[in-house]
């Protein structure tokens, strides 16, 4: 840790070498800034990067609730840190996403856009291996909504299956679970004993993954 002085203030400085990053972060932490960076630093250019963002520094220096908090994705918990920019970016490091946004209501967007292109690049992997196991020979559609009353949803005259963005939150195991479930409904449209029989030939540990997954309880904010 070391002291900066900008404008006549002494600011905190933690410096965190991370040679797998490809850009530069400054976030607030506890009270103090925190640069993560890929090279070395000097003193001059640290300062010059606190009086670039000095308004943001300032004004987010006593409130660090509202700029880190706690995300799950893909089963995992991060530290979720927002940071006042003049482009939208999101970025998932090893222990941290990070959101660079113009203003704190794009954050909801761009964390939203983060899951779906999470649960697409599932689909996209693992369908086609899934729909030869139901015998589904059509297309079918994946649409994300940001629904919180469930986790999938199907509409098999439409070959539609729609799948809650928040799903992105959980490990692998209960998106693929959702996924084999969905797609049983191409078959069984209601969930009577023969849905569940053929639906686990498929998947023969749902209803024990189904039951884990109604216990998880993860932050509703994002």
């Amino acid at each position: 840790m070391i002291l900066v002085n900008v404008n006549s203030i002494n600011f905190k400085v933690e410096v965190i070498y991370r040679r797998s990053n490809r850009k530069i972060y400054l976030r607030i932490k506890n009270g103090m800034i925190v640069i993560t960076t890929p090279i070395q630093l000097s003193y001059d250019k640290i300062s010059d990067m606190i009086k670039k963002n000095f308004n943001y520094i300032m004004k987010y220096m006593n409130q660090p609730a509202e700029i880190e908090d706690k995300i799950h994705y893909l089963g995992k918990l991060y530290s979720l840190n927002i940071i006042e920019s003049t482009s939208d970016e999101i970025y998932v490091l090893d222990d941290e996403i990070n959101v660079y946004s113009k203003s704190l209501e794009s954050v909801g967007k761009l964390i939203e856009g983060l899951y779906k292109n999470t649960l697409s690049n599932v689909v996209e992997r693992y369908a086609k291996d899934i729909f030869t196991q139901f015998n589904i020979s059509f297309d079918v559609k994946f649409q994300y909504k940001n629904a919180k009353g469930y986790y999938g949803e199907c509409f098999s005259k439409k070959r539609v299956i729609v799948l809650s963005t928040r799903l992105a939150k959980y490990d692998l195991k209960y998106i693929l679970s959702v996924i084999y479930h969905e797609c049983a409904h191409f078959k069984y449209q209601n969930h009577q004993k023969e849905f569940y029989e053929y639906l686990e030939e498929r998947y023969p540990n749902y209803r024990s993954v189904q039951r884990e997954l109604r216990k998880i309880r993860y932050n509703e904010k994002y």
